[in-house]
């Protein structure tokens, strides 16, 4: 099996365990769950939605056996959201503000040598994904978004752009189809 193969198996496996504990994570107070399978990230809604993002993107990178498995972990997931609609937007506005706050404190706190290093920026730069993905999320008609929050990411970007080296995709590139540069420009390069 390729390593390509494996990413994305590795993410479906991912995203199967957080749908199937999302439940007991929406009625905690943990903004991030441990799962119950070793190995795992935490279980954030962002999480989710950023794999519900990337996953079907990649779907014909997959086997029959693991897109039924997407189809039905994307089918549970969409029945959880529909469910929950009032649980899961307080629950992603909770997680929106702590991811801005890391964003923030991330663009804050960058010096020389973390701007230099571009595998440490590949490893943060999940943070602006998920809180893209929360905001597409936000912005159905099911949910509600403050507009301080859009005027907030603008001004991170903003500070961002000013600092900005373009370059190659930051993640394995079996993703990148899922981030176009246009929308996802901060996958393409590094801080200067």
């Amino acid at each position: 099996m390729n390593d390509e193969h494996q990413i994305i198996l590795r993410d479906l496996k991912i995203l199967e365990v957080m749908v199937a504990e999302v439940d007991d994570y929406l009625i905690s107070e943990a903004t991030h769950w441990t799962m119950e399978k070793g190995d795992m990230p935490k279980l954030t809604i962002g999480g989710c939605l950023m794999r519900r993002h990337r996953l079907p993107v990649v779907r014909d990178k997959m086997d029959a056996a693991a897109q039924a498995r997407l189809d039905a972990t994307l089918e549970a997931f969409e029945s959880k959201l529909a469910g929950n609609v009032v649980q899961f937007e307080k629950r992603m506005h909770q997680e929106l503000h702590a991811r801005l706050s890391d964003w923030s404190n991330y663009l804050r706190h960058m010096s020389s040598r973390m701007m230099a290093d571009v595998d440490y920026y590949a490893s943060v730069a999940d943070v602006r994904v998920v809180i893209t993905a929360m905001i597409d999320e936000l912005m159905k008609p099911s949910y509600q978004l403050d507009q301080r929050i859009l005027d907030e990411v603008a001004a991170l970007d903003k500070n961002l752009k000013g600092r900005w080296l373009v370059g190659e995709f930051v993640w394995p590139l079996v993703w990148q189809a899922a981030y176009p540069m246009k929308t996802y420009w901060w996958l393409y390069g590094r801080p200067k």
